[in-house]
């Protein structure tokens, strides 16, 4: 059910939770799993998505073993945090058993595409069924032969006719469990050539699919990432797209000739088929300001700092200034109050931190936390150099912008979990020098682009009077 955020702060405060409004409506306005509707009120993807309906069709491989694999097949109606093998599916109230599909690795990666193409192997990689793949040290690739998780159709297969081509509705009832329930329907024909009324149903549902993301892509632009996007207009169309007759995500980009997966920098979105997601667009441009500032680096995430002062007393330093020196990169203006309140900053956790500090202890951590960190800083020295305006950053190429946007955020994300003195995984270890690796080369590859792009800028500013 929808709620106003004084309602949730009420019964929050009721179970002695100490918050105030304003913190309450911007955590609501930033969680990727609540729905933000007019009004001042919210949903969460629970309410949202619970009891509605979608479907797909198992491919030929999968009905020959009677098997099916979720893959991303229930992408945007599930929560995002449960990964596809830890789904339920029940048929006529009875669970349905796993059961392992035996594939190819193309097949696999198209069954995780709507992840992203750049995570696909990860998500492939957590599936219990590749636990002895060792993917991640072998670089993401995947083997030519594999076995993923599935689902038994066996169950299905003794109540009913299925054959290729049917069709499987499906219907989330419990959503924090991940429980679907399963509704065969079979549409196999003697005549192919014959047109029936579902048919006809189901092509106006890839029609008013195509025309909701074509008017989200105007309207909100690429997102975060796949999921979101499809989860914005399957809510916002839910009349018209959570239907008996459905059709299913993965169809529809095969049938679609206006929307496909594009690349975005280093990850993937939907997109107009055959076109670059750009950088900067009507959803975002008022974020850029001209003010000098693309981002404020003198308001460092404290665990940034945290690595910041780790690293030095890894390589047993102790020098404050060389910690600004880096974190605050020389194109961006700082004043002295600003320069002293960050000092003072450091100076409090570097006393902190050297209490407890165990050199022996960071020592697994330490060299990848310093090459973090060096990336960290040549990324929002090369982003404070990009000092353009919106007419400006148009000019600029966009791919290699919005490489170096997720540069800074993936970088971020690894020094965010390095910040940690909990030992990390030897597999996350290695999946993050990997990952660390992959970044360093993208930055090598974009940096020269966007300062040869830089220069051209400034030199249209100066004009001959």
């Amino acid at each position: 059910m929808p709620f106003t955020a004084k309602e949730l702060l009420a019964m929050l405060c009721g179970l002695g939770h100490k918050l105030t409004l304003s913190e309450l409506k911007d955590f609501l306005d930033n969680d990727a799993r609540v729905f933000a509707l007019q009004r001042n009120m919210y949903i969460t993807r629970t309410g949202a998505f619970t009891n509605q309906l979608f479907s797909f069709i198992p491919t030929q491989r999968e009905v020959e073993q009677k098997v099916f694999v979720p893959g991303d097949r229930c992408i945007p109606f599930v929560d995002l945090d449960m990964l596809s093998f830890s789904l339920t599916f029940e048929f006529l109230g009875q669970e349905l058993p796993k059961k392992e599909f035996a594939t190819d690795c193309n097949t696999a990666r198209d069954m995780f595409c709507l992840y992203g193409d750049e995570f696909s192997a990860q998500y492939i990689s957590s599936d219990p069924a590749c636990q002895n793949l060792h993917i991640a040290e072998n670089n993401f690739e995947l083997p030519l032969k594999m076995n993923l998780t599935g689902i038994s159709m066996e169950p299905i297969f003794e109540k009913v006719d299925f054959k290729y081509g049917d069709r499987i509705l499906c219907r989330v009832y419990d959503w924090d469990k991940g429980i679907i329930e399963l509704i065969p329907i079979l549409t196999h024909k003697l005549n192919p050539f014959q047109i029936s009324r579902e048919d006809m149903e189901r092509q106006k549902w890839y029609e008013t699919l195509e025309n909701a993301l074509l008017e989200s892509f105007d309207s909100m632009g690429p997102c975060s990432g796949i999921e979101e996007q499809l989860a914005n207009v399957f809510y916002e169309h839910r009349k018209d797209l959570c239907i008996p007759d459905c059709g299913s995500i993965h169809e529809f980009l095969d049938l679609s000739k206006k929307i496909g997966l594009e690349l975005f920098g280093v990850e993937t979105r939907l997109w107009f088929k055959g076109k670059d997601v750009p950088a900067v667009g009507k959803w975002n441009e008022g974020m850029y300001v001209d003010d000098g500032r693309a981002i404020p680096f003198f308001m460092l995430p404290d665990f940034v700092i945290d690595c910041y002062i780790k690293d030095q007393m890894y390589e047993k330093k102790d020098d404050i200034n060389e910690i600004i020196e880096k974190a605050i990169p020389k194109d961006i203006p700082i004043s002295k109050d600003e320069k002293k309140l960050l000092t003072l900053q450091i100076e409090n956790r570097n006393a902190i931190l050297r209490k407890n500090y165990n050199w022996f202890a960071d020592f697994p951590n330490g060299s990848l936390r310093h090459r973090a960190l060096k990336l960290f800083t040549e990324v929002g020295s090369l982003v404070c150099e990009l000092d353009c305006d919106n007419k400006e950053l148009d000019q600029l190429p966009q791919q290699e912008l919005v490489t170096l946007s997720q540069l800074y955020t993936h970088v971020s994300r690894i020094l965010e979990i390095l910040s940690d003195d909990s030992e990390c995984a030897e597999d996350e270890t290695c999946a993050m020098e990997l990952s660390l690796e992959g970044m360093e080369m993208n930055f090598e590859d974009i940096k020269p682009l966007l300062i040869s792009a830089l220069d051209k800028v400034k030199k249209n500013r100066f004009n001959v009077i």
